[in-house]
Parts: structure tokens; C-alpha cells; sequence
């Protein structure tokens, strides 16, 4: 079976969709995660669990949108922001091509999980199910149960670019992760607004990742996997 979407022919599409599959839409960003991890890692995460899914599950992959908001770490090179708006509008357009041919059942996974990334996400998901009522539309992104396991398998406070996504990246893509990271946190004065997060994390690695492994990233990988295989099948009702 085909994962992707774009890879049918439209007339295998317009089949496939009579089934009523599980669509997917996986969504990251282009944004700096140290020293270490590379830019896309808020993508190749998702990417992995999606294709897991499709292949357990029976679903489509949507062409993922490597874009997100990002703008507190805008200033590292490399980094790559869309804006709020850009990005709502993006998904609800996607969204409402997909409910126009017939998908009814739609996961959106995001790698990124900063509040106004996801919540650009969840504007777009409410203006398409306030106009289709026999829609249903499942957000998140996979850190929401990745973080179950802070102090448990990883530090208490892991974060950013810490001991998960470099362990959950060894395990992905071992070739991309370097083996030497810079790590500082300077101190925050609380309620203050910071628009510029390197300011705070010089190097853009939020919490140490030292104790990270290739064991560690997948045990995490499928623990997750299992958890959003569960949740899906409970949602959807698969």
C-alpha cells in the first residue's frame, strides 16, 4: 500500500475515500534545535509515527507541511517562520480540499508544539467543523505523550532539544544527530515577556540532552506510537 496521498492517481483517491480511511496531517517546522539535532527535526518525528500509523491503520499521509510558527527563535540561522495567520489559513484551506473530496476522519500530528503553533492549528481545525458537522478532526502533537515520561525515563524538566528529541532522533535518523552539544540556560525573570528566545538559550537547546541514546529514542518512539494508535482507535472508533 501507497502511504502518501499525492502518490494515488485521482480516480485511486476517489476509491480510497469511499472507505472512509483515517487522513493524516503531518505538520513540523524549520527551526533550530542546537548544536546537535538538525533543523527539520520537528518534522522527521511526525513523519515517522505517521508512517507507522498509515501502515497499521490503513490511513493516507497528506503532504506535510514543513512550516510552522516559530518566531521566538527566529533569530538563529536557519530557522525559517511562517506567520500565524499564513499558517491557519494554510491548514484550514488544506483541510477544507480534503472534507470537499470526501475525507471525514483527519489527524493532524504536530512535531512543533508552541502554543501559537498549535493554536493557529486548532482555529483552522474549528472553522472546518463548524461548517461540516459529520467531520471529525483530532489535534495534537506527539510531545503531549512524549512528556508523560518526564521524570520517569528522562529528567523532570527535558525540553526543547533535550534528552527526548535527541534520543527520539537517534533512533530516526542516527546520521543527522551530531555527538557534540552546547547547552547554557540563563535565568528568566519571571512574567516577563521574551520575544527572543536566545536571549535565554544561547545555543537553542532548552534542557540538557546529556544521557540521550538510540535505546532510549526507541523505546520513546513506540511507546508514543502505541499510546496514539490507542487514542485514534478510541476517537475514530477503529
Amino acid at each position: 500500500m501507497r502511504l502518501y496521498w499525492d502518490e494515488y492517481t485521482y480516480p485511486e483517491i476517489e476509491e480510497l475515500l469511499q472507505k472512509n480511511p483515517l487522513i493524516i496531517l503531518p505538520v513540523g517546522s524549520v527551526e533550530a534545535h542546537g548544536h546537535h539535532l538538525p533543523l527539520n527535526t520537528d518534522m522527521l518525528q511526525p513523519l515517522w509515527l505517521s508512517e507507522e500509523i498509515a501502515r497499521k491503520l490503513n490511513a493516507i499521509i497528506l503532504p506535510p507541511i514543513h512550516y510552522g510558527w516559530t518566531d521566538s527563535l527566529s533569530s538563529f540561522p536557519g530557522t525559517i517562520s511562517i506567520g500565524f495567520d499564513t499558517l491557519k489559513n494554510l491548514v484550514r484551506d488544506i483541510l477544507g480540499e480534503v472534507v470537499k473530496h470526501g475525507g471525514r476522519k483527519i489527524l493532524i500530528l504536530s512535531g512543533h508544539a508552541s502554543t501559537a503553533h498549535i493554536t493557529a492549528l486548532r482555529l483552522a481545525s474549528e472553522e472546518i467543523l463548524r461548517m461540516h458537522k459529520n467531520v471529525k478532526i483530532m489535534l495534537l502533537s506527539d510531545y503531549y505523550i512524549a512528556y508523560q515520561y518526564r521524570g520517569k525515563l528522562v529528567p523532570e524538566d527535558d525540553s526543547h532539544a533535550g534528552v527526548i528529541e535527541t534520543s527520539r532522533m537517534m533512533a530516526i535518523r542516527e546520521d543527522l544527530v551530531k555527538e557534540n552539544y552546547k547547552f547554557e540556560r540563563r535565568e528568566e525573570k519571571r512574567y516577563m515577556v521574551i520575544p527572543d528566545y536566545g536571549e535565554i538559550v544561547p545555543y537553542a537547546t532548552f534542557s540538557n540532552p546529556k544521557g540521550a541514546s538510540k535505546e532510549l529514542g526507541e523505546k520513546l518512539n513506540n511507546l508514543i506510537l502505541q499510546e496514539l494508535i490507542k487514542i485514534i482507535k478510541d476517537n475514530f472508533e477503529l
